[in-house]
Order: structure tokens, then C-alpha cells, then sequence
């Protein structure tokens, strides 16, 4: 059950076993039955997806060129791998074939989805096109490895010494991140970015680290041009538009919502731009109550200091207030508990080697015994990939129980102090956490449906931002606080400003999401320049102008490296269901209810195994609404 992390002749490796998948595939075209067509299938993905998982894996959380050089080898031997199999005529219509066959309901689903599945990777492709389809796959492969790899050199390249002068607004907690042998250093890894733009008096550093975190990759950067994203960029959507085009379809967003719940393109930029409608009256009213309180012209650089400022004032504390009572032990032994509660389930670290001395081993229990495991890394390195997500090692077959991997880049320990987390980072482990869970928690023993596998993209996001509810409730944040010298709980008083300051600002932030959203399927609907369609979204959902220097979406993994292209709305649309969710589950019972087993039972258990709306119906009674998530964001629509 535990993944080698040090694994050696990758190269060779994965040549081999997709040699022998090769076989495996020729073997079950000609079976007649699930067990004969699918499971052997099933089996050899298994196998094969615990190679590839670990290498991904390595590569984003432990990066070094040689790992690199023989990992990047091994992705057009996956990409042409998979290639072969979903154009592979005989094995689609022995998929086909089963349809008639007797399946119980789970099996007909998976059989569907693969079946729609092939169609959608070019099964039907001949001769030239069929080449010039799998050439694309492959290259973009390559490419989205190299916009990360880029992504993560030009981060690290910037670093600037300072002094205690030019750092006035910190707190000890905040000095001791950035403390070195020789004074202070700050760089562009995202906990100390935030930490300059949220308390350093200091404009012109902002400025200076404003401008150098949203130019990196680019040519304007300030870190080496040669990380320039810009053109990888350009190359990904003309290839994806390409691709698009040779399956018959007029774009990339067209192509890319056949897999999802949604109906259309049009359906989500109408769905996007009602929430626009609705939250930015509200938005322009919190910029302008900044405007006031900051006195002075505001930049990008400053809404995030004179936010907090603002925030200080409203609600009558500071955000450094909070973190010593949030040390990291105690706020992973709270959400261990939250998890147990709502679940009935055991989590207990247990002691194993594994690739960083900062990794944790989590075993997860129940009544029946283990039921999977997941790989919690928590702080931020120079060599691992930024932001948060959680990805599988393995999904549940047989004796094999699912492995998932958690990664985060949060505040680490430092001079005696425990790591200290702000309430934010604890959102995000919640998040994390709910998508693990959705892996770990499956009862499907078909690895094509088990877990997170089979899900449509636009669900993903629902079981990890339904968690993030819970993180504010008050009998939770008992469990998650205990203040890191006297030991005492979250005192009620700091309680209700936090929860007062929840929706602080919160139609400003739901007007970025917009824009991202919008940005993207406007994106993957057109072959214009993807900084032209920003600014004409800007047109509609910015209240600021941004800056020249501004290349952010050269940075834009989720995009480009990650698997979200022309699926960003997921987040807005699975929010949506979230907070529907949430509020159901709360209004009956809470925690440990029956509706909060029911999530398990319709959503977690299930997977990709049935269809995924009519998951959410069975448990909630009926489809999701806007209400709740404008309700549970505190904007109260057009006004």
C-alpha cells in the first residue's frame, strides 16, 4: 500500500508497462463480458496510475532538473499510451457491445461514460487526423509540464534582502518566516507575498513585490525573461482549439462541457453573468467604503493593507490576533475530529518513511477496518509547486485501499514557535481535505468510477468546499484552537468577529472569481489573444484598473498546467451546490445527523459511479438554487 518514493528508471519503467497495457487492451477488445473487457483494464490502469501518480507527484513537491529531465521522458509514453487506447476501434465497440449486456446500474453508467469517453478522444479519427490528434495530446503534455516548471523557477528566482525598517507592520510572527543568518529575506512563495501585502507599511515594497509576483513568466517580468510563459501559453489554446476543431466541434468550450453536468457555453456565461449582476452593485459599495477609509488613490498593491486596516477598524480585531491560537497540531486535531464526527471514522498518523520529514502518514478507520490512507504535506519549499490540491495515488480494488495525497503550502515552524495558521490556510486544509475524503470514502471497486475518477469536473469541487462550512462553526473552532502558550480555546468574543468579518468584502471576491471564470470560457470560445478577452471581461466585472506590468495568466495553472480549462466556473457552479448542501445538512441536525451521512452515502461513497446530479438529488430532495450561496456570502443581490 505504500508508494516508492524513490523510484528508479522511470523511464524504462513506464516503457514497459505500457507495452504490456498494450496487450492487456488487445486482450479486452475481444472479451464479451465486464469481466473479460473492463476488469483487466482495470487492473493494469491500477498498476500503471500508482507509477505515474508517484512521479507527478515527486515532481511537484520535490522538483530537481535530473528527477525532471527523466519524468518529462515519460510523459508522451503515457499520453501516446492512453492515445492508443481511447482511439482503439475494437476496444470501443467491445465497450459498445456491453451495453446490452446484463450490468447492474453502476456498470451501465461507467459503460456510458466510456463509451462517451472514446468518441470525445477521437475514436472515430482516421488516417491524418487521427495522427495529427494524438501529436497534439502528446505536445501538450510537454507543455503544460513545462508552463509549471517555469512557473515555479520564476518564483523562486525573486528574492530581495531587507531590513527591519523597511518591514514596519510586521508582527514577531510574520519577522520570524523571514528571518535569515545575515537580517531578513523575502521572496514570492505565497505566505510571505501575503504577509508584505496584507502588513507591510511600507508602499513602495509593495509595490516592488506587487509588480514582481503578477509579472513572473512573463517578458516584462522582473525575474529572467527566459521563464516567459507567453508563448507556451499561445501554442496550449491554438492546440487545444485544434483539437477541438478535428473532433467536429467549433471550440475548445464547446468540446470541454460534453463531459460536464452544464448544457452549453452559453449556460455558464449566463450563469456567470447573473452572479456578476447580483454581486457587483455590493462590490462597488465595499470599494468604495475602502476608497474612503484609505483616504488616497488606491492600487493593486494596497488593497490588501488597507482591507486588513479596514477590517481592524469594522470588526475590532487583527488578523495576527488569531493565528496563536490556530497551532498547527491542535487545528489538525480538530479537523481529525470534525472528519470523525461527521463521518464515523478513526484518523491516526502513523510512523513511515515517505519522500520529506514534514510528510505525514494518515490512517483512516472505521467499524470495518482501514479503509485508506492519506499523505498530508503541509508547509511551503522553494522546491514545490504553489498552491493547494490534493491528488490519488491509488483507488479502491480489491484488498487495495485508496491512497491520496494532500498538499498544501502553509506557514511552517519557526525559532521554537509551532507553525501558526491563519484562518485562511485553515479554510484551505478543509478544502483539501473534502476532496481526499471524496477519494478515500468511495465504495465503488471500479477504479474507473471509485472516488474522484468518473466525477463530471463541474461536481469535483462539492465535497471540498461543503468542508470549508464547517470550519466556522462554533463547537469546530473549539476543537480547532488552543492558543499556542496558554492553551486556551478561541474566547468568544474573538469568535464573533470572525464570524462577523466572515462575508468581509465578499461580493469583491466574488466578482474576481467571475472574472476568472468568464476569462476562461471566453478563452476556450474564441482564437483571439487570451489578454484581449481579459481586458474585455475586465470591461464588465473589474471595478480597478490593472497594472501594465500585470501578466498573472502566465502563472495560471489551473489552466494551463492544472485540469481546469474551460471548467473554472466548477468552482462558482460547485459552490453553488456547496452552500445548498451545507444549508440543508445544518438545518437538519448538523454534524453527525443522518443528513450528513446521507452526503456520505449520495456523494462521497458514490463517486463517478451514477450520475452525479441525480446523486445530489436523492440526498438533498430536490436541485440547488443561487440563494444559498449568495445567502453564504452575505450579498443580498441587485440594490
Amino acid at each position: 500500500m505504500q508508494p516508492n518514493f524513490q523510484p528508479k528508471n522511470i523511464v524504462k519503467t513506464i516503457e514497459s508497462l505500457t507495452q504490456e497495457g498494450l496487450s492487456v487492451v488487445a486482450e479486452s477488445a475481444k472479451g464479451n463480458d465486464w469481466d473479460s473487457v473492463v476488469g483487466p483494464l482495470d487492473k493494469f490502469e491500477f498498476e500503471l496510475g500508482q507509477h505515474t501518480s508517484v512521479n507527478s507527484h515527486l515532481n511537484s513537491v520535490m522538483f530537481n532538473e535530473a528527477f525532471n529531465a527523466e519524468y518529462e521522458k515519460t510523459l508522451p509514453l503515457i499520453t501516446n499510451f492512453y492515445s492508443e487506447i481511447s482511439t482503439n476501434k475494437a476496444l470501443y465497440q467491445a465497450y459498445k457491445n456491453l451495453k446490452n449486456s446484463d450490468l447492474n446500474e453502476a456498470q451501465q453508467h461507467i459503460i456510458q461514460d466510456a463509451v462517451e469517453g472514446f468518441e470525445l478522444s477521437g475514436v472515430g479519427l482516421e488516417g491524418e487526423e487521427s495522427t495529427r490528434f494524438k501529436a497534439i495530446k502528446e505536445r501538450l503534455s510537454l507543455l503544460s509540464n513545462q508552463f509549471s516548471k517555469n512557473s515555479l523557477k520564476a518564483t523562486n528566482e525573486w528574492k530581495k534582502p531587507v531590513t527591519k525598517d523597511d518591514l514596519k507592520g510586521y508582527g514577531e510572527d510574520q519577522l520570524a518566516k523571514i528571518k535569515t543568518d545575515n537580517g531578513f529575506e523575502i521572496n514570492l512563495q505565497i505566505p510571505i507575498y501575503m504577509d508584505v501585502m496584507t502588513y507591510a507599511d511600507n508602499r513602495a515594497l509593495r509595490e516592488e513585490v506587487y509588480k514582481a509576483y503578477v509579472s513572473r513568466a512573463s517578458e516584462v517580468g522582473i525575474t529572467s525573461s527566459e521563464f516567459d510563459n507567453k508563448s507556451i501559453m499561445d501554442e496550449i489554446l491554438a492546440l487545444r482549439l485544434e483539437m477541438a476543431q478535428i473532433l467536429g466541434f467549433k471550440n475548445y468550450a464547446e468540446l470541454s462541457v460534453e463531459s460536464k453536468m452544464v448544457e452549453s457555453p452559453k449556460q455558464i456565461i449566463d450563469f456567470l453573468d447573473d452572479l456578476v449582476a447580483q454581486s457587483k452593485p455590493q462590490a462597488q459599495r465595499e470599494l468604495d467604503e475602502l476608497k474612503a477609509f484609505a483616504g488616497i488613490e488606491l492600487m493593486p498593491w494596497d488593497l490588501g493593507y488597507y482591507s486588513e486596516k479596514l477590517k481592524e477598524q469594522k470588526f475590532g480585531f487583527k488578523k495576527t490576533e488569531l493565528t496563536p491560537y490556530f497551532p498547527e497540531q491542535q487545528v489538525l486535531s480538530g479537523l481529525f475530529s470534525t472528519i470523525e464526527n461527521l463521518y464515523q471514522i478513526q484518523i491516526k498518523a502513523v510512523d513511515e518513511f515517505t519522500y520529506h520529514a514534514d510528510v505525514r502518514v494518515l490512517e483512516i478507520t472505521n467499524a470495518n477496518g482501514l479503509v485508506g490512507r492519506i499523505y498530508l504535506d503541509v508547509y511551503a519549499r522553494e522546491d514545490k509547486r504553489g498552491g493547494a490540491w490534493m491528488a490519488d495515488y491509488q483507488a479502491l480494488m480489491g484488498d487495495n485501499k485508496p491512497v491520496a495525497f494532500v498538499v498544501c503550502n502553509l506557514n511552517s515552524p519557526s525559532e521554537g514557535k509551532p507553525a501558526l495558521f491563519e484562518f485562511d490556510e485553515i479554510v484551505t486544509l478543509f478544502h483539501e481535505f473534502g476532496h481526499a475524503l471524496h477519494h478515500v470514502l468511495t465504495t465503488v471497486e471500479y477504479p474507473s468510477a471509485a472516488g474522484i475518477a468518473g466525477v463530471p469536473w463541474d461536481g469535483v469541487e462539492l465535497p471540498s468546499q461543503y468542508m470549508e462550512f464547517f470550519c466556522y462553526e462554533r463547537d469546530v473552532v473549539n476543537l480547532l484552537s488552543k492558543h499556542w502558550q496558554t492553551g486556551e480555546s478561541l474566547p468568544d468574543e474573538l469568535y464573533e468577529k470572525l464570524i462577523a468579518s466572515k462575508n468581509f468584502q465578499s461580493a469583491l471576491g466574488m466578482l474576481r472569481q467571475c472574472e476568472f471564470s468568464l476569462w476562461d470560457i471566453h478563452t476556450h470560445l474564441s482564437d483571439q489573444d487570451t489578454y484581449e478577452i481579459l481586458d474585455k471581461v475586465r470591461a464588465k466585472t473589474a471595478l480597478m484598473p490593472s497594472v501594465d506590468e500585470s501578466r498573472f495568466l502566465n502563472t495560471f495553472g489551473h489552466i494551463f498546467s492544472g485540469g481546469y480549462a474551460a471548467g473554472y466556473f466548477s468552482y462558482k457552479w460547485a459552490e453553488v451546490l456547496a452552500a445548498d448542501a451545507y444549508d440543508y445538512v445544518h438545518a437538519n441536525g448538523g454534524i453527525g445527523s443522518e443528513a450528513s451521512r446521507s452526503f456520505m452515502y449520495h456523494i462521497l461513497q458514490v463517486g463517478g459511479s451514477l450520475d452525479f446530479m441525480g446523486q445530489y438529488v436523492k440526498f438533498r430532495g430536490e436541485r440547488p438554487t443561487t440563494e444559498a450561496l449568495l445567502k453564504s456570502n452575505g450579498i443580498t443581490g441587485l440594490k
